[in-house]
């Protein structure tokens, strides 16, 4: 089956500038063209038995990594095939893998729409090696023998090396992602290993249907295929108990860190533990219950209590999430909702020792020196005795960059802000973590300077 139809009506010709306030492509509206998605093929047309929203996560120590795909159709069974890229396609170091899990997925929405969800892990890999790779689908009604296979992408695997680096972004829409180029460049380089993503994705990946979630999985196929997706929930991805990204995110290693959901997860990766949380959970209000969030409280609690035990071969921790606990902006986001999840939160983070909290929704950049209780502890940067908070939800989402209050008076506890666009690059060894945020030009996407650069060390 084709959907031409359903995205002849989607897709109008209509630019959006970065900051238009009337948000074209946010929550409840179509994606449409713009100048930051013209490059990518987001929005072509896919027959029912063709794979698309492909996207890659890993597990512990980047042993393996898992795939997950879409169809349109439900198909007679689907498959997943890598090879080192110094071999040639085909040969017989190919590996296929056909024992995966398949199933259906249908949208809340009036219509039940339904898709078809693939996923695959594959075997032990070699470390420090480049390979590629395709998924495919068959059925009995479709030509080419029944086989429809993807395009060939390529992923890589952990260097020998101690050191290693990934991105970190949040807050990304179809619509004025202006760095979204910058993330292609940085997927296509083979110099990071995975790439976090603090929620709010798509605006919202459940719109139209769930064909607004298609669009996003679709652009961000080009990064999320090549570099792995270790991410977190937001508050655009609550539609339907979280549906959406449960199944659209069912590959990140939550089976392997004890956890019952994608949403909350972690994995060890050379001399740091990854920890994803939802700080959803603490809108009682809102999401969940109160034995819900004593349930996501004590699996992290355990989570960093495991991680503490190993701290002389891993001593980094970074929790990734939505929500900040800290922030500068004048609206309910940092006078209400920060308190109320810092009450809860904060004690798990100081208790274990946690080196950084990562978190997006605010759509800027700010980042506060190690901080407790609201309070400054120190600037030495050197065996610092709390955590350093960083909101970083400025990748591009359809309304503009959030301003910072001039008549306001920052708080000692904030180092830098900045009200523009940008990502982060992280560097992690087994003494230092060197952390940088790069600027992208609201004007066309380029890269700019450097906005934020500060390295934490240990003895």
């Amino acid at each position: 089956m084709l959907f031409v139809a359903v995205f002849a009506l989607l897709f109008v010709c209509q630019l959006v500038l970065a900051g238009d306030p009337n948000a074209v492509g946010g929550a409840g509206k179509p994606g449409v063209p713009d100048q930051y998605n013209a490059f990518s093929n987001w929005n072509i047309t896919y027959a029912g038995p063709q794979p698309q929203q492909v996207h890659l996560s890993i597990g512990d120590e980047g042993k393996y990594v898992q795939v997950e795909f879409t169809t349109l159709d439900k198909v007679d069974s689907a498959f997943f095939k890598y090879w080192p890229k110094s071999a040639k396609h085909g040969s017989k170091k190919a590996v296929t893998v056909t024992r995966g899990n398949n199933w259906e997925f249908v949208d809340g929405g009036n219509l039940k729409r339904a898709t078809y969800m693939h996923k695959f892990q594959s075997k032990r890999l070699k470390p420090a090696t480049v390979y590629e790779y395709q998924v495919g689908t068959v059925s009995a009604n479709n030509t080419q023998n029944g086989t429809v296979l993807s395009d060939v992408f390529e992923f890589h695997t952990a260097a020998k090396s101690e050191s290693f680096k990934f991105v970190a972004i949040g807050d990304l829409g179809v619509n004025n992602a202006v760095t979204m180029k910058q993330l292609t460049n940085l997927a296509d380089s083979h110099q990071y290993d995975f790439m976090t993503v603090s929620g709010d994705q798509g605006y919202d990946l459940s719109d139209m249907n769930g064909i607004k979630g298609d669009q996003y999985m679709n652009f961000l196929q080009q990064v999320y295929a090549k570099l792995p997706f270790m991410g977190a929930i937001g508050n655009h991805e609550d539609a339907y108990n979280y549906t959406h990204y449960i199944n659209r995110f069912n590959n990140v290693p939550f089976e392997t860190s004890r956890s019952s959901t994608p949403l909350f997860w972690s994995f060890n990766y050379k001399s740091l533990h990854l920890v994803s949380v939802s700080t959803e959970a603490f809108f009682l209000n809102k999401f969940g219950s109160q034995d819900q969030m004593n349930y996501f409280t004590n699996w992290l609690d355990q989570d960093l209590e495991r991680a503490n035990k190993d701290r002389h071969k891993r001593p980094w921790i970074v929790v990734i999430s939505h929500h900040p606990i800290y922030c500068s902006d004048t609206t309910s986001d940092c006078q209400e909702d920060a308190p109320m999840i810092r009450a809860h939160l904060e004690p798990v983070l100081t208790k274990h020792n946690v080196d950084i909290f990562l978190t997006g929704h605010v759509h800027n950049y700010e980042r506060t020196y190690p901080i407790v209780n609201n309070t400054r502890v120190t600037t030495n940067l050197h065996n610092a005795p709390s955590f350093i908070q960083i909101v970083n939800g400025d990748a591009g989402q359809p309304s503009s960059a959030s301003t910072f209050n001039a008549s306001v008076v920052p708080n000692d506890w904030s180092a830098v802000r900045f009200a523009g666009y940008g990502f982060s690059t992280i560097e992690v060894s087994h003494k230092s973590l060197d952390f940088t945020h790069h600027e992208v030009s609201a004007k066309d996407g380029s890269l700019g300077g450097v906005i934020d650069h500060f390295t934490l060390t240990k003895s």
